[in-house]
């Protein structure tokens, strides 16, 4: 766990140029390798002939897709909806619950576990669909290769998941110049076949986008689900903004990223005007053929990044959610002393790789796995947005005629993009949907097994002070050394100490109650980290502060104890902890396969002992059994 007396390093503290290409090669990862599938995609899915007004539509609905979702959307309005800095879903939903936009926390809580399962969904399915797509260019080059496409695929995607534990960092500081070069390669191959075919500047006017959508109708309005591609990893703008800082990824976008794409998909669209038969991969079709063998290098690089950028947001996600108790605890290793947001989660990781290799084999190329992955993405933008109006009219204080012109056309934007893509259910978006549903079903069945065990938990003297005053009445000697008990809720009496006063029948000389609180900012200063309440002349009440971003840990506690003087030194502490073992019964809480789901949770997840980072030399550990 970080330890809290290492200085956390903030945006603002680097160098600016520093972040700004470290943007580059985390942030627009995966946007930035839309163009390898994006537009065969939208032709395969609509089975609309190539001709001019069909790639001019298509193009054009490229174009300003970026411009409203990417550009205005997130770049403009949502990254202005941070909770102290920072942002992604999470974080959103926090700042709604503060903001009191809901008036049960349950709907805040729904909301953040769609949300959370939705992006999940988009982080198995990227890994496999980017580097499947830079490897089928090998299949440009040479038919021969055809059959090593899946195994070399996966053999790419089992050395990046090999790579996870040791830190995004070191990789990340080598992503950023390969990023700058990748985009450069996007901007120059697009712009040489524009020269060729000045037709596509056609494209930046928003009649042919609408045009298309009209005239093509049902076949126009499902092309939408191969245009949300183009916009996979607008998410990543907003869930980053901690790391790099607004200013930083919108000044990245606005000047490299967002011409870049466009110039490479107006390219994509002319490589097509001149040869309709480029439609077997527009993306492979700007290079000449002296020069496939290291696009299809450099693209299977990006493709890597890509996912490398979705996999860091995973762990980061997941460390949130432990800590806001929405998944059971796990091992969360820091790997970088400075960035807190930098970690590793071992089991995330087994899983995520198994379920993008399974991906990679049941759908078995790009263009199948099109189908299966605009929905996770279209469901996380349509969320963000229908949050963002509330933050807008609740603390921006916007009128309804301003939400109504800004946000209505965003929203009926987003809401096409769901349909269109949930119409594909056969086709692939069955997997998705699936995903998310497993995700959701387990997160619930944990936050509801959680409440039920803590029912149980309540403690028949709700006061902690008086009774601690009951129990001196009876047994008033006290044992050297100092105890420190864990208690979820502050000044109520913790489990742990009912059980150790049933069968010990003693206190300590110096009795600590400890209480860790997860607060809805992602870090808490360190004046404000620690609030003590002395209940008699030898036990004190802790009540520690930490942010969902943060690791709490025990030994910053007791050096806490320690500078205020209330214990003498850290070796004379022993820590109390109670352990609910929940048993199957038939108070109906839970039933039947969610019942067993949980108790199979509780048993893989963390101890307290290890999340807390407690010395194991120190605890005291009293089980007790609770039926649920």
């Amino acid at each position: 766990m970080h330890n809290a007396s290492v200085k956390l390093h903030h945006p603002r503290s680097e160098k600016f140029h520093t972040i700004f290409i470290g943007a580059l090669g985390v942030v627009f990862g995966d946007i930035g390798t839309s163009p390898l599938y994006a537009l065969k995609s939208c032709f395969t899915i609509s089975h609309l002939p190539v001709n001019e007004m069909n790639v001019l539509g298509i193009i054009s609905l490229f174009i300003w897709a970026l411009f409203s979702v990417v550009w205005l959307k997130y770049a403009l309005l949502v990254m202005r909806a941070d909770n102290h800095g920072e942002g992604g879903i999470l974080a959103l939903t926090t700042l709604c619950h503060k903001l009191k936009l809901f008036h049960k926390t349950a709907y805040v809580t729904v909301l953040s576990i769609i949300g959370m399962a939705l992006f999940f969904g988009d982080g198995i399915i990227t890994p496999a669909i980017s580097v499947l797509s830079a490897v089928e260019g090998l299949d440009i080059i040479e038919k021969s290769f055809s059959p090593y496409v899946i195994p070399i695929t996966i053999g790419i995607l089992t050395i990046l998941f090999a790579i996870q534990k040791h830190g995004s960092g070191p990789i990340g500081r080598f992503f950023g110049p390969i990023m700058m070069v990748w985009f450069s390669f996007l901007a120059l191959t697009g712009l040489t076949n524009i020269v060729h075919c000045p037709t596509m500047l056609k494209a930046f006017n928003p009649y042919y986008a609408l045009s298309f959508l009209m005239h093509h109708q049902f076949a126009g309005i499902a092309t939408l689900s191969g245009v949300v591609l183009v916009v996979t990893g607008a998410e990543a703008l907003y869930a980053d903004m901690g790391h790099f800082g607004r200013r930083a990824i919108q000044l990245s976008w606005g000047t490299i990223v967002f011409p870049s794409l466009v110039l490479n998909y107006l390219g994509q669209g002319a490589a097509l005007l001149q040869d309709p038969g480029a439609l077997v991969n527009p993306f492979y079709a700007l290079v000449p053929i002296w020069a496939l063998y290291p696009s299809v290098i450099l693209a299977t690089v990006a493709s890597i990044i890509a996912s490398q950028s979705i996999i860091s947001g995973i762990f980061t996600i997941t460390s949130q959610a432990i800590l806001l108790g929405y998944l059971p605890r796990m091992h969360v290793v820091h790997t970088s002393s400075k960035h807190i947001g930098q970690v590793y989660i071992g089991s995330i990781n087994y899983i995520l790789f198994a379920l993008t290799v399974g991906a990679t084999l049941m759908f078995g190329s790009s263009e199948a796995l099109a189908h299966a992955y605009g929905l996770s993405v279209s469901g996380v933008m349509l969320l963000t947005g229908f949050l963002i109006i509330f933050v807008a009219y609740k603390e921006w204080r916007w009128p309804l005629w301003r939400l109504s012109i800004v946000f209505l056309p965003l929203i009926l934007l987003d809401s096409l993009f769901v349909i269109t893509n949930i119409i594909k259910f056969l086709e692939g978006a069955w997997y998705a949907i699936l995903v998310t549903a497993i995700i959701y079903f387990i997160v619930r069945v944990w936050v509801k097994g959680n409440k039920a065990l803590e029912s149980q938990k309540t403690a028949p003297h709700v006061d902690l002070s008086t009774y601690l005053r009951n129990h001196k009445k009876e047994y008033k000697q006290r044992i050297p050394g100092v105890a420190i008990f864990l208690s979820r809720q502050t000044n109520k009496v913790p489990s742990s100490l009912i059980i150790h006063l049933q069968h010990n029948k003693f206190l300590h000389e110096k009795t600590i109650f400890l209480c860790f609180t997860i607060k809805d900012s992602p870090f808490v200063l360190s004046k404000e980290r620690f609030k003590k309440t002395a209940l008699d002349k030898s036990s004190y009440s802790i009540d520690a502060s930490f942010g969902f971003k943060e690791s709490p840990n025990i030994n910053s506690v007791i050096h806490y104890l320690v500078e205020e003087d209330i214990i003498k030194n850290c070796d004379d502490v022993s820590v109390v902890l109670s352990k609910g073992v929940p048993v199957a019964s038939n108070v109906r809480t839970l039933q039947g396969f969610s019942e067993k789901l949980y108790i199979s949770l509780v048993s893989i997840s963390q101890n307290a002992t290890d999340f807390y980072k407690i010395p194991h030399h120190k605890v005291i550990e009293l089980g007790i059994r609770y039926k649920i």
